[in-house]
């Protein structure tokens, strides 16, 4: 199954979680391009990653994805469907 998908340490600064900076990069993204898609947001880093920004990613995903998921390609856990994911 294929998916578009979010990494979180893609917002991660020098390699550390920093709110202020993964905010504004979040914030930056045009979410309407995974509109009616299956996302993955990729989970299990060795990252420091607060689960609030697991969250923050569905909220801002669930608007236009078709589902999210939350894992990785092979393992993964639907934590949003759409009415329109059958």
């Amino acid at each position: 199954m294929a998916f578009e998908v979010v990494d979180p340490e893609e917002f991660l600064s020098d390699g550390v979680f920093r709110e202020n900076e993964f905010l504004e990069r979040a914030d930056g993204i045009d979410w309407t391009k995974y509109q009616d898609k299956k996302v993955l947001v990729r989970g299990c880093h060795g990252s420091l990653i607060p689960p609030w920004a697991f969250m923050y990613f569905t909220g801002k995903l669930a608007p236009f994805a078709r589902s999210v998921r939350y894992g990785n390609e092979h393992d993964n856990v639907v934590v949003y469907r759409s009415g329109n994911d059958k």
